[in-house]
């Protein structure tokens, strides 16, 4: 979860100045989300909220997306078990974390990374950005 290795899925880097930045990095499939990215998303939103060298968290994505969603091919396993558990739930890390938490919308955010966009604090959208919710179709 920690570093900024391009083999992680969920990269947290911390900045001097009190800035974390957490980016989803699954650019090749639009940072759609596995249930292990879901997870680690939560770890990283409730070890942020922890940390008092953290004063704000921006939220990106890799490349040309936000988040795509969940990861279609592996939905599931995304979906086995308790999927709302508050503990791995990214959402209900997010509302809970006590910083405030910028997304910066590159791209697509759509549906379940509609949500997460939806549980920032504040979006910064590209020109380029579109919200899509695909639970209507």
């Amino acid at each position: 979860m920690e570093g900024s290795s391009s083999d992680k899925l969920i990269v947290v880097t911390r900045e001097p100045d009190g800035i974390a930045t957490v980016t989803i990095n699954r650019p090749k499939s639009l940072n759609s989300l596995t249930r292990p990215m879901m997870v680690d998303l939560a770890k990283a939103f409730k070890a942020l909220a922890k940390d008092n060298s953290v004063r704000v968290i921006i939220l990106s994505g890799a490349g040309r997306a936000f988040c795509s969603g969940v990861d279609l091919t592996a939905a599931q396993d995304v979906f086995k078990g308790d999927v709302k558990d508050p503990e791995t739930d990214p959402v209900v890390q997010m509302e809970q974390c006590p910083k405030p938490i910028i997304g910066a919308i590159n791209g697509l955010a759509i549906t379940a990374g509609f949500e997460i966009a939806l549980a920032c604090d504040m979006l910064v959208a590209a020109k380029g950005a579109a919200f899509v919710d695909t639970h209507a179709r």
